[in-house]
């Protein structure tokens, strides 16, 4: 598996390529306020609007931290969502 580890300090994602990482993902899981929310492709996939408002902040930029692994797409952190990202069996086709 490649790991790559980016700093978004030098190298911010705009919220063009922040989406495009939304619409590439089959699966995704995003921890907001105490709340984790999960959608997938061909299930409940998630919106455009709603990949804005969980993906991007306000200055424009992709919301850290992110984890990318085949087809899955993690925004937040909490040990159990990790657990579940890394347990998990990685698809194909998504950048990562």
């Amino acid at each position: 598996m490649v790991c790559d580890s980016v700093s978004v300090d030098r190298s911010p994602v705009p919220r063009a390529e922040a989406l495009e990482l939304a619409s590439r993902a089959r699966r995704l899981i995003v921890k907001v306020g105490k709340d984790t929310l999960r959608f997938e492709a061909g299930r409940n996939r998630i919106s455009r609007e709603e990949a804005d408002r969980y993906l991007v902040h306000e200055d424009g930029f992709l919301r850290v931290p992110v984890l990318v692994m085949g087809d899955l797409l993690v925004r937040g952190f909490t040990r159990e969502i990790y657990r579940e990202a890394l347990d998990a069996p990685t698809g194909r086709g998504a950048a990562g």
